[in-house]
């Protein structure tokens, strides 16, 4: 059973790395490094923030430029930790980039392990945090704390957050707006290695609640001594800062988000869990953005319902492979949102496009469709080659309903594989105000 704690307010955690500007780089390492040539020239290590999130790495002019020719190089950057050593691919004379890089021992025990977050919304936790200022100390609400599955996960907002996440949304930018603790619940060890599927479920869990990738990066864990015993340099997928959300989850809710985060960590921890289910995420994290054009986001959205549909009737053993492979997708698609207590009908308020073409249809063909229908269809007319496009497009606004459609119910279905049973934003509805939740169907 997860519980949410309530502790008193405190100090917020620090980063290991200091908070950034918008689009300002977080530098990770400025010192001598080797490995370019005979003797060690000055240098930094940056992760850049702007347009994309990468790993940059810059050296003095008293390198010898034969480094440059190579086409990947071994950094040795001498840290108090000790050396550490980050392959690097090679630009010009004065640097280049890398995939970043894990140091130390993922089997290590660690007492704790910080992770930075990029791109989080305004989802500042019930708790108080104060903090010393030139003024004197500064209060705010700001911290999150959640226990499950043995984990105790602690989530601190930066105190200038609504600073620097300011007109953020019109540029593609990255920014540190929270800090992460992980520990075990009893004070015990554990290992990179342990708690590497807790970081995976957050940061696609998180994730798939906001409708667009958000990201812990930068993980850092420590013994029992406080010494660094482990650290990762990875550039997560995380896409650029909105204020906006596409997801279902309404960001100051935060006991839905508690309970839907017990349900994936717990998930993610099982191996034959984790796959299929980020695979679903993924796919849904795709459908939900309000980006791009209508068409790709309708196909990710049926390619994950295809996936979950595969996994409830044929390897959950209610159908043979042969009968699925025979069965039309829209009524394996209605069979599996039926066993969900998801309704398939569909509301003329919220889906007028859709709603016409089901009437279309009842008077040139009288049969009654629903929005397993029109999902289906739709998705149909666009992947295959056989089949004129034009007819999706006659109606304005279809396309629009369709990918409505699909990402609705595939959210859906995630979070019933799941057993959530919380509050959720219908992604049906575009207009509306952003706390406007229900209970999930089934509940």
């Amino acid at each position: 059973m997860a519980t949410t704690s309530m502790p008193a307010a405190g100090r917020p955690l620090a980063p290991v790395y200091p908070f950034n500007e918008p689009s300002q780089a977080v530098l990770l390492y400025d010192g001598p490094i080797g490995g370019l040539g005979e003797t060690d020239v000055p240098g930094r290590v940056e992760l850049i923030c702007s347009k994309s999130l990468s790993f940059e790495w810059k050296i003095g002019d008293r390198a010898s430029p034969v480094f440059s020719n190579r086409d990947e190089v071994a950094l040795t950057l001498h840290r108090p930790t000790g050396d550490m050593i980050m392959p690097g691919v090679p630009r010009n004379i004065g640097g280049g980039w890398s995939n970043g890089a894990s140091f130390g021992n993922p089997g290590a025990p660690l007492t704790r392990l910080v992770a930075h977050w990029f791109n989080l919304p305004n989802w500042h936790g019930p708790l108080g945090l104060v903090a010393k200022t030139a003024d004197g100390e500064q209060e705010w609400s700001g911290r999150w704390v959640h226990q499950t599955s043995g984990w105790k996960i602690t989530l601190d907002v930066r105190p200038d957050y609504q600073r620097v996440w300011r007109d953020l949304h019109q540029t593609d930018v990255y920014v540190m707006t929270h800090v992460m603790e992980v520990c075990r619940t009893d004070g015990s060890h554990f290992t990179a290695d342990e708690v590497d599927s807790v970081l995976t479920a957050m940061h696609v869990g998180v994730s798939f609640a906001l409708g667009r990738w958000a990201a812990p990066m930068l993980s850092v864990g420590e013994d029992s001594g406080g010494c660094v015993a482990w650290e990762q340099w990875g550039a997560a997928h995380c896409d650029p800062a909105r204020g906006s959300s596409d997801g279902w989850w309404y960001d100051q809710d935060h006991q839905s988000l508690s309970d839907f985060l017990s349900l994936v960590i717990d998930a993610f921890a099982d191996p034959d869990r984790l796959e299929p289910l980020r695979f679903q995420m993924m796919y849904a994290i795709s459908a939900m953005r309000s980006r791009d054009f209508v068409e790709p986001r309708i196909i990710m959205g049926t390619a994950g319902l295809e996936h979950l549909m595969w996994e409830s009737l044929v390897l959950n053993g209610v159908l043979a492979k042969q009968q699925y492979k025979q069965g039309p997708a829209h009524e394996l698609l209605r069979k599996v949102l039926l066993s969900a207590k998801i309704p398939v009908g569909i509301d003329p308020h919220l889906l007028p496009a859709a709603a016409q073409y089901a009437a279309n249809v009842k008077m040139d063909e009288n049969k009654d469709i629903d929005g397993a229908d029109v999902v289906t269809w739709v998705r149909n007319r666009l992947v295959h080659p056989q089949e004129s496009q034009k007819p999706v497009y006659r109606l304005d606004g279809l396309t629009r309903d369709a990918w409505l459609l699909a990402r609705h119910y595939l959210v859906l279905l995630v979070l019933n594989s799941l057993g959530y049973n919380g509050s959720y934003r219908d992604l049906t509805r575009i207009r509306g105000w952003v706390g406007d939740v229900a209970e999930v169907p089934w509940a």
